[in-house]
């Protein structure tokens, strides 16, 4: 098998595309077009990146050599590199020291290495977590993370602190004090009654869209110079999300979009503001998930059983909801697993007498899947992981 690049593409991008060449069924399991001095040559060039990150691990925390190694390359991405895979990090651990002797290690012993790393930090962070009296930030807050600041910022965050805010609520509140924002509902009303727009919807075809919200605004004389609202944020209930407005005629199509609003003209279904921000803020709670959290959306939705394609499909997964409404994962864009995000292509919803189990794998079925087996989701995220196929994971 060849591994196939540019010169001119960056190291880490480089041995990501070598990773995915491996063979180790092979008694030389490299790809044939690339010489080991190849790839001792791109691991020192990131080892130049990354090396003192690793050294300063190694020296002053509990995780070993391979540990710091396979958290730094995983989780710390230099500007103008590219996220190493588990594969590639196998590469590099086997080139840097070892004089390229052997074989690579494989995606298998590297994911053993980092989870070994998560495990120690994790534990190190339970420590700090619990350093402090009650209540514990796992009480207050869904999602917690620890912040550093110097000691005089906290101490001013503290003079700004309201009534009974915490921390966080403090600077959720600064944070909002410094952008003009404007609520959903009313940019609607106002692109309606200032700019005459018939349509509003979000390009959700776009990369991110989820993020900085592209919408496209159907008018009947379009201006790429109009601002109908001075706002930098929309809020969309506690969400807040940077927007872009794009004006196009009346008669652009809408098919791919997600309606906010949408006048009651000709076969058009209308949308109402009030609609359209339920619609997002649905859309928006939806568009990634864990698998723990998919399985509860399917079991609400009555799902008969989830699996994946065994190949990937573009940059990333195919979900086939099995017995499942062809609306019910819509907007559901990544697959949020305990040491990578998935990008999820393509979700089908095949009825139960047309799945195929060929080319496909089981993620989770329902007690009374009529496939010959039930499939629970495990309980713990590394065996949750490796029910993914390598290939899929391998675009994490």
């Amino acid at each position: 098998m060849r591994a196939e690049f540019e010169d001119g593409w960056h190291p880490s991008t480089k041995l990501n595309v070598i990773g995915a060449a491996l063979d180790f069924s092979r008694v030389d399991p490299l790809p044939e077009n690339v010489t080991r001095d190849e790839i001792e040559e791109y691991c020192y060039t990131l080892e130049q990146l990354y090396g003192s990150y690793v050294d300063r691990l190694v020296d002053e925390t509990v995780l070993s050599q391979r540990e710091a190694q396979t958290w730094v390359l995983r989780n710390l991405v230099h500007e103008g590199a590219d996220r190493l895979t588990f594969d590639a990090v196998g590469l590099y651990v086997w080139a840097i020291g070892r004089s390229a002797d052997g074989d690579p290690l494989s995606r298998t012993i590297v994911s053993t290495y980092h989870d070994r790393a998560r495990e120690k930090l994790d534990a190190a962070e339970a420590t700090v977590t619990y350093t402090q009296p009650p209540p514990y930030p796992d009480d207050l807050f869904d999602d917690p993370t620890m912040l550093w600041v110097e000691g005089r910022v906290a101490e001013r965050l503290a003079r700004r602190r309201e009534g009974s805010e915490s921390y966080s609520d403090t600077l959720e509140r600064l944070l909002d004090e410094t952008v003009a924002s404007v609520p959903l509902a009313t940019l609607l009303e106002r692109l309606r009654d200032d700019r005459g727009a018939a349509y509003v919807g979000v390009q959700t075809v776009r990369p991110d869209w989820d993020r900085h919200l592209p919408l496209s605004v159907h008018v009947p004389d379009p201006d790429a110079t109009a601002t109908p609202v001075d706002a930098e944020v929309v809020r969309v209930g506690d969400a807040v999300r940077p927007f872009g407005i794009e004006e196009r005629s009346i008669d652009t199509g809408t098919a791919s979009m997600l309606t906010l609003f949408a006048a009651s003209e000709g076969a058009r279904e209308r949308v109402d503001p009030e609609t359209g921000v339920e619609r997002l803020r649905e859309a928006l709670a939806a568009v990634e998930a864990t698998l723990p959290e998919l399985v509860d959306r399917a079991e609400a939705a009555g799902v008969t059983a989830l699996a994946v394609a065994d190949q990937p499909v573009g940059a990333g997964l195919h979900l086939l909801a099995v017995g499942a409404d062809d609306d019910a994962f819509a907007h559901l864009d990544r697959l949020l697993l305990d040491d990578r995000t998935l990008s999820v292509e393509r979700v089908t919803t095949p009825a139960v007498d047309d799945y195929e189990a060929a080319g496909t794998t089981l993620l989770w079925t329902a007690p009374d899947a009529p496939f010959g087996e039930t499939r629970d989701l495990p309980a713990d995220p590394a065996e949750r992981r490796d029910r993914l196929p390598t290939a899929l994971l391998r675009t994490g």
